[in-house]
């Protein structure tokens, strides 16, 4: 079996429309999402733990939120990738 990615997005449009999370799959895994937004960021936090986070970086707890800035960097790639992907199909329209 492949090796899963990281990161994945996760959604449910039926249910939960509004919201949009990331799923951290390497241990420690959890789900996240943006929890606030000013006009220039998105801040991101854990919302739902699979394992115990804070005990899994009990003698580390700077590499959690080197963690959660890792996670931050790629949500922003990952949402720049998304406006990439729908300007091309734009494009792709107007031809």
């Amino acid at each position: 079996m492949a090796k899963l990615p990281k990161f994945m997005i996760a959604d449910d449009p039926v249910t939960d429309p509004d919201n949009e999370y990331i799923f951290h799959t390497e241990e420690p895994r959890f789900f996240a999402k943006r929890v606030e937004e000013d006009e220039e960021k998105a801040y991101i936090d854990i919302v739902h733990e699979v394992d115990n986070v804070d005990a899994f970086f009990k003698d580390a707890p700077e590499k959690k939120a080197e963690l959660l800035e890792k996670l931050e960097d790629w949500y922003y790639s990952y949402m720049e990738w998304l406006e990439e992907d729908e300007f091309e199909d734009e494009e792709d329209d107007e031809e």
